[in-house]
């Protein structure tokens, strides 16, 4: 029998961790990229999991099981606080990863938007002069991924603006600019489906970034340039504007966690080490500096003065994010109940095209 090899190789910044056979023919592989989130200020670290694969013939020997326990001992040796899996699969769930973190799905037809307003915001297709206002309209999130200008450029192909297109719909999207008086407000990224019964008739609003009035008033535009009859578009919890906006349109939402992701928890204590600024917010000072955090191996510990609440890693991922599956049941009585429900959840953002 070959020897098998672990190793791990880095590609930008992507460190794929392979089992390799001597002959260097590689049989499984995971995919790790480890990016920085911004949550009103504060900052953690979300390691984010993709392109899981074993040769067809070696499958069902544990290879990609392995291999994902070392990417999350990586993702912790490299200050990630969770992990964030593309994909919900038997595999995932065995170690941990959970769905989580509710997000709204508004369906928007044809119909529904003869109703709309139409204003003076002025779409145009992206182009590379775009990308300072793009990437300055992007840092004015309050929930969103640390970028750099390099991730909004693309060395392959410059008619793109983004090296990875995965998102809903998994193929290349469209960028377009919402202008007023030749200032951009907003950009939405726009993907078109290839799925057998949605093709040419249903796109993804797979991402956007800027003023949510200026969407509303583009979506009459987007159905008229793609000749379509849906329009997807998901909204946090926690954008009450976008929220209010579709809402007022007369627009009723679907909630589902995280669509195509599973999360998993990496070091809780660290995490909420770095959200402290956040919790300080909501509770003030003093209890803050009384709340204890604590993780030993599967057990969870939540401390706030003589009072104590345990939860498992699955229980755990749901007290920080929510979750529309199986939502956790937090005890009604006592200040540590009532304090965690002042904290948590926190809002996640939407990985768009930053998802593997």
């Amino acid at each position: 029998m070959e020897n098998i090899m672990e190793k791990i190789k880095r590609h930008r910044e992507v460190i794929w961790l392979t089992l390799d056979l001597e002959s260097g023919q590689t049989i499984s592989r995971v995919g790790l990229w480890e990016r920085d989130v911004y949550v009103y200020g504060c900052k953690f670290k979300v390691g984010c999991i993709g392109g899981v694969w074993t040769k067809e013939e070696y499958r069902g020997r544990g290879y990609a099981t392995r291999l994902l326990e070392s990417a999350i001992k990586q993702a912790w040796e490299d200050g990630c606080d969770i992990l964030l899996v593309s994909g919900d699969r038997g595999l995932y769930r065995r170690l941990n990863c959970v769905a989580a973190a509710p997000y709204y799905l508004f369906k928007v037809s044809r119909a529904d938007v003869e109703n709309f307003p139409r204003g003076i915001v002025e779409p145009k297709e992206y182009c590379d002069g775009d990308l300072l206002d793009l990437v300055k309209i992007y840092q004015m999130e309050p929930v969103r991924y640390h970028r750099t200008i390099e991730h909004f450029e693309n060395d392959m192909d410059k008619r793109y603006w983004w090296p990875l297109w995965p998102s809903w719909f998994y193929v290349k999207p469209n960028t377009y600019m919402l202008c007023y008086e030749s200032q951009s407000l907003t950009y939405v990224v726009v993907q078109p489906s290839t799925q057998e019964g949605l093709k040419g008739k249903t796109v993804a609003l797979c991402e956007y970034a800027g003023s949510r009035s200026a969407i509303i008033e583009a979506m009459p535009w987007i159905f008229k340039k793609y000749g379509i009859e849906k329009l997807l578009v998901w909204v946090s919890p926690f954008d009450l504007e976008f929220k209010y906006l579709l809402k007022k349109m007369g627009l009723k939402p679907e909630v589902e966690d995280l669509p195509g992701h599973t999360i998993r928890m990496i070091d809780f204590q660290r995490l909420c080490g770095r959200l402290q600024p956040y919790f300080e917010v909501h509770l003030g000072f003093r209890d803050v500096e009384l709340l204890n955090f604590r993780q030993e191996n599967d057990v969870f510990t939540v401390e706030f003065k003589n009072q104590r609440l345990h939860f498992d890693s699955r229980m755990v991922v749901r007290l920080v994010f929510g979750s529309v599956e199986e939502p956790l049941k937090i005890p009604k009585n006592g200040e540590l109940a009532t304090i965690l429900k002042k904290i948590f959840p926190i809002p996640f953002p939407w990985p768009g095209l930053e998802a593997f």
